[in-house]
């Protein structure tokens, strides 16, 4: 079969490749799409030193089932839509025992220790498998960041009418917004570009802004966001999203920064701020989002590639990172 295979930074191209080789519980999905997300673009240039060439990337995808495990009898069908959760535990570890699955100390991810949706078939257990029925591949495919918005929302521990400052309009920042709003929650997202910040506002942000500490006061009445979302993974977002939590709220980080985050110790005792960390995704939280929020998710598809295009698909996604949120790659 086709597979797409990076070897080397900046480096990818189509290779005939074996098929699939499913463990015991494995199922075989044939690809439909896959979304292209800043990890993948920071493993292309070879900027994550976690991992090593060559490389089958892509985790962000939709597809059909062809393939079940011998004896299964779940709720799957072969030729039914899915979406798959790239994010495998071990399930034995003591964070797993504790449900505390995304700090799993064996973690592995498709497309990352695992070869990836950049192909024409892939294998995967079937536990990471969601039937996605009604969606097209490309929305099956943006599933996944949606489940790394929900992740995020379920860690915030929202509440109520809170308000939310959302940092970074990016894919994940967006996904967060749509996810947020949807559950009635007012947002502000605050973003250097214009054009990320017109789309947020179309997606249904109360108030879009550049970075701006004196917008945030305004608009939280001087309050202080209830809950922020550091989503830029960058060192300026890092230090916007903990100065616009207000007293007593909540931080969470889901942008993958390589920067520490330096905290005040007395606005942690004394102003009560909490901070958390969110990784992985939650898929049946996500498919519920994507199914009633289908015109506001359209907007994620920026471009769409072949499979054969591969290389390309990856330089438009780099070459116009303010203008794209999603480039997909179609096999």
């Amino acid at each position: 079969m086709r597979a797409a295979v990076t070897t080397g930074p900046g480096t990818i191209a189509v290779e005939q490749v074996g098929e699939p080789e499913p463990g015991p519980g494995d199922a075989v999905v044939e690809v439909g799409a896959v979304g292209l997300c800043g990890t993948d673009l920071h493993m292309f240039l070879g900027e994550r030193h976690d991992t090593g060439f060559p490389l089958r990337q892509g985790h962000e995808v939709g597809g059909t089932i062809v393939a079940l495990p011998r004896g299964y009898d779940g709720p799957l069908a072969l030729g039914g839509t899915v979406t798959l959760d790239p994010a495998i535990p071990c399930g034995c570890c003591r964070p797993c025992t504790r449900g505390a699955w995304p700090a799993c100390t064996s973690f592995r991810a498709l497309g990352v220790a695992l070869p990836g949706g950049l192909a024409e078939r892939v294998a995967i257990p079937v536990g990471q498998v969601h039937a996605a029925d009604g969606l097209t591949p490309v929305e099956a495919a943006l599933v996944e960041p949606f489940s790394i918005a929900a992740m995020a929302l379920a860690r915030a521990e929202l509440r109520g009418d809170e308000r939310i400052v959302v940092v970074g309009g990016g894919p994940i920042g967006l996904a967060i917004t749509v996810s947020a709003t949807a559950r009635g929650h007012a947002v502000l997202v605050s973003d250097p570009v214009g054009a990320r910040r017109t789309l947020a506002a179309e997606l249904g942000a109360d108030r879009v802004t550049a970075p701006d500490p004196e917008a945030v006061a305004d608009w939280t009445r001087g309050d202080g966001a209830d809950v922020s979302f550091e989503a830029s993974g960058t060192r300026p977002g890092l230090d916007a999203a903990l100065a616009a939590t207000g007293r007593g709220g909540r931080l969470v980080v889901v942008g993958v920064a390589a920067h520490d985050l330096v905290v005040a110790v007395p606005r942690v005792l004394f102003e009560g701020v909490t901070i958390v960390g969110a990784r992985a995704g939650l898929f049946p939280q996500a498919l519920e989002t994507v199914r009633t929020q289908r015109a506001a998710v359209a907007r994620f598809a920026s471009a769409e590639l072949p499979l054969d295009e591969v290389a390309a698909a990856f330089t438009h996604a780099i070459d116009h990172a303010q203008d794209v949120v999603k480039v997909l790659v179609r096999p």
